[in-house]
Order: structure tokens, then sequence, then C-alpha cells
């Protein structure tokens, strides 16, 4: 391209055509950013209510097992102090003790198998809202980038803000769909 070419004015068809594709880019990423973040905000309710879960029943978890351990000392300490043959109510009140020490254990191991079904769908509603972060921030940078386009009328820096803008709709089409197999580990990693 010769100099004189490289400085030529663009005509205003062809700077009004730049112009609408560059307002058509921004209305579209804006609107998918409105609506990601109605999608995310709820995902982000969802994580609260897991890790409530999480919590809630891992403190059950704590108070059964302490519950077993407080029956199988007993036990064992009235076993120690008492001669066998048990007395019939001893051997009754051991019968009783022994059934709650196990019913404490059954429902501690049922605790932490909830708690650990709820850190899973934590986890996993964490994978989408990582997916939902990266959007936004793409689609943030992709709306600055088209924003300085606009002034400075660079085409290619169109294609770099039209690229990211894409990549952060598909980011964000992943966190919707769920798609976690999408999720970038390094990139969350390094933005962690």
């Amino acid at each position: 391209m010769t100099d004189a070419a490289a400085h030529r004015p663009e005509s205003q068809e062809s700077r009004d055509h730049f112009n609408n594709m560059i307002a058509i880019a921004v209305a579209l990423i804006s609107a998918f950013m409105a609506v990601s973040k109605v999608k995310d905000d709820n995902i982000v309710q969802a994580m609260q209510k897991a890790q409530s879960e999480v919590l809630d029943n891992w403190n059950v978890y704590q108070a059964r097992q302490q519950r077993r351990v407080l029956g199988e000392y007993m036990l064992s300490q009235t076993k120690a102090v008492t001669p066998e043959p048990y007395p019939e109510r001893v051997a009754k009140a051991l019968a009783e003790w022994q059934k709650a020490v196990d019913d404490s254990k059954t429902r501690a191991d049922q605790a932490a198998a909830k708690a650990k079904a709820a850190q899973e769908a934590y986890d996993s509603l964490n994978d989408r809202d990582d997916l939902f972060d990266l959007s936004d921030a793409m689609l943030s940078v992709s709306l600055a980038l088209f924003a300085i386009t606009a002034l400075i009328r660079i085409r290619w820096l169109f294609g770099l803000a039209t690229g990211l803008g894409l990549l952060g709709m598909f980011f964000g089409s992943a966190g919707f769909g769920g798609w976690t197999q999408f999720h970038p580990n390094w990139l969350v990693a390094l933005l962690s």
C-alpha cells in the first residue's frame, strides 16, 4: 500500500457502514451480557444454598459422631463395672444404648453422604459460574475495544474485539448449557 493510499480519507458511506457494524456488535454483546448476568446471579444463589447444605450436613455429622462416641463410652464403662451375666435391666439398657450408637452411626453416615453430594453440586455450579465470569470479562474487554475502534477506526482492532466477543459469548453459552468440559482450568487458576 502506498503512503498516499494509507492516508486516503474514508467515504461517508464506508464510515457509516463501519459504525453500524460496531453499533450492532455492541448491542448484541450488551444484550447477551444482560441475560447472562441474570443466569449467573441465579447460579450464585444456588451455590450459596449448596454451601449452606454442605455446612449443615457436616455439622449434623459431627453431632451424630459425638453421640456415637459418647454412647460407645457409656457402653464400655457400664460393661466394665457390671459383672456378667448382666442383670435384666442392665442388659436392656445396654441394648438400647447399642441401638442408639448404631442409629447415630447410620445417621452420621447419611449426613456425610449428603454433605459430599452438596459439595459436588457446589463444585459443578462453581465451574458454571467460572464460565460466566470468563464470559463477562471477555465481553467487557470486547466492548472497550469496540469503543476504541469507533474512535480510531482500525479494522484489525474491530476483528480482535469481535473475536473476544465471540469467545465471551461461547463461554457464556457454555455456562448456560452447563458444558463444564469447556472450563479452562488453567485460565481460571491464572485469574484466581
